[in-house]
This record gives C-alpha cells, structure tokens and sequence, in this order.
C-alpha cells in the first residue's frame, strides 16, 4: 500500500501553517497615498451627459416667454472634483433659426444658489464660487433657463450651444 499524494498534501499544508510564524503574526505598516487635485464637471441635460456643453433647441412663437427648470428634466451640473472650484458659463452665439434671438434674451439662474436670472453672453461669466462638494447631495446643482421671443421673430426653431467650465477655486469668495 503505497500513500496517496493527496492524502499526503492536507497534513504537510497544517505543518506549513502552524511552523509559519507569518501566519499568526500582524504588523502595522504605514502607507502614504498622494491623491492629485481632481477640477471635473458633468453637464447633463435631459438626464443624458453631455461632456461641458449642449445645444439648447426650441420651437418658439414671437413675442412668448419659454423656461427650463433645472432639475432631470433639464439643465443639471455635477461636481466631480476633490478641490474648491469656480463655475462659469457661456453661449456660442446669439439664437440661430429662421431669424437670430440675442444672446441676451437667453437668462440663466439658480445653480444651488438662488441665482436671480442672468443675461447669458458670449464670455464665460462665473456663476458659483468656491464650489465645495462635501456629499452626494451637494455635487448636483439645477439650473434654469428663461428665453424671451421678441415681438416680430419669425417662429420656428432656434439653437445655441452652452458651455461650462470650471477651475480650482483661489479660496473664499
């Protein structure tokens, strides 16, 4: 009668084990982690993420007021960053249709701050400062767009693309 191998393997592995003096030991080693500053925003608009800009599109009759709450059914910006940041936006352009609707006529507010609304131009303007995201609930601000048709646009429908960026926030505003 010859001893089977793996008859064999089940004593020798609890030898191993119990002359081992690392199995029973523990030790505190210190670790040291450098995390980089992480500045990162998503844009969603309709729920769908949409990089740092969209294309807001309307079918708009002369002389009518037409608004987007923020929210997941419009304009929404996350924070995704691991430091303080500033918020700014900007459109492309004045509104481009059958006619163009001035830039100015577009006003954006709220962004978690009761903005009041705000003419958009065609340079990036701040809209929050010193952006500090310390839950989930935080990292996801609304906003609201407001447009107003001149009397005498031709109907039909317009666009402009919209864009947000952010930067490390300097400090306290």
């Amino acid at each position: 009668m010859g001893i089977h191998l793996k008859t064999l393997a089940v004593p020798v592995l609890l030898l191993i084990l119990l002359t081992n003096p690392v199995s029973g030991a523990s030790a505190v080693q210190e670790v040291r982690v450098t995390v980089p500053e992480s500045v990162e925003i998503m844009v969603l608009w309709k729920g769908e993420e949409v990089g740092n800009s969209f294309t807001l599109t309307a079918t708009v009759e002369p002389g009518k007021e037409y608004t987007w709450p923020g929210g997941p059914q419009g304009l929404q910006i996350k924070d995704l960053s691991n430091v303080p940041i500033d918020l700014y936006i900007k459109a492309e352009g004045d509104l481009q249709g059958p006619e163009t609707i001035p830039i100015q006529n577009l006003k954006y507010a709220n962004y978690g701050t009761n903005l009041p609304k705000t003419p958009l131009t065609t340079t990036y303007t701040p809209v929050r400062r010193n952006w500090v995201v310390k839950s989930e609930d935080e990292s996801l601000i609304p906003v609201d767009l407001h447009l107003t048709v001149p009397p005498g646009t031709a109907a039909g429908v317009y666009s402009v693309r919209i864009y947000h960026i952010a930067v490390k926030s300097p400090g306290e505003p």
